[in-house]
């Protein structure tokens, strides 16, 4: 009996390790990370962008990101609501079907995480620190990301944010959507 629950524990954690290391999908955790197609031409993947691994080759991955394409821009959705890269003119972008598309190509390992919320740490404790002066914060996932812009539009005057801390915290807060990059359960 002994003997069996160590082959147990042994394959459970060979299992969990398996897993850990063939995991699926990874997100981009360095702003402006590149994803290089078999040209050399690149894709600008910015940050929280998910990425489905499909292979490994060394300190680079080949990955597919899927989005929806206008001229050199790739968005996460057809209504073109959140931006999630931008393209050489000369990449090559694998068509799906109308404007829906798959970027492939490598992606340096250490500008990826398998942990989505690690992605956007920095930005929760300043969604905190500029939305609760004057109010308790809502939950992000509970609302959409056009829901996001419109009530983003409305504080961002009271909170006193400059552009750049704006495209911050809107990034955020339409990456963590309900129907953002980031699926939570609610």
């Amino acid at each position: 009996m002994i003997k069996m629950l160590k082959t147990f524990i042994s394959f459970a954690l060979l299992l969990g390790f398996f897993t850990q290391v063939s995991a699926s999908d990874l997100y981009v955790f360095v702003s402006d990370t590149q994803l290089k197609d078999a040209k050399g031409n690149i894709a600008k993947l910015f940050l929280g962008v998910r990425v489905e691994v499909k292979n490994e080759k060394g300190e680079s991955i080949v990955a597919g990101v899927k989005g929806f394409q206008d001229g050199l821009n790739v968005y996460s959705s057809k209504e073109k609501e959140l931006l999630i890269a931008t393209l050489d003119k000369s990449f090559n972008v694998s068509k799906k079907t109308g404007t829906e598309v798959e970027l492939i190509g490598l992606v340096e390992k250490e500008n990826l995480t398998k942990d989505a919320p690690e992605v956007w740490e920095e930005h929760e404790e300043f969604y905190f620190e500029m939305c609760t002066q004057c109010h308790a914060a809502a939950k992000v996932s509970h609302h959409t990301m056009i829901e996001w812009e419109a009530l983003f539009g409305a504080m961002r005057g009271f909170a006193k944010l400059d552009d750049e801390e704006s495209a911050y915290l809107l990034r955020y807060l339409k990456s963590n959507a309900s129907n953002g990059l980031i699926k939570k359960e609610h």
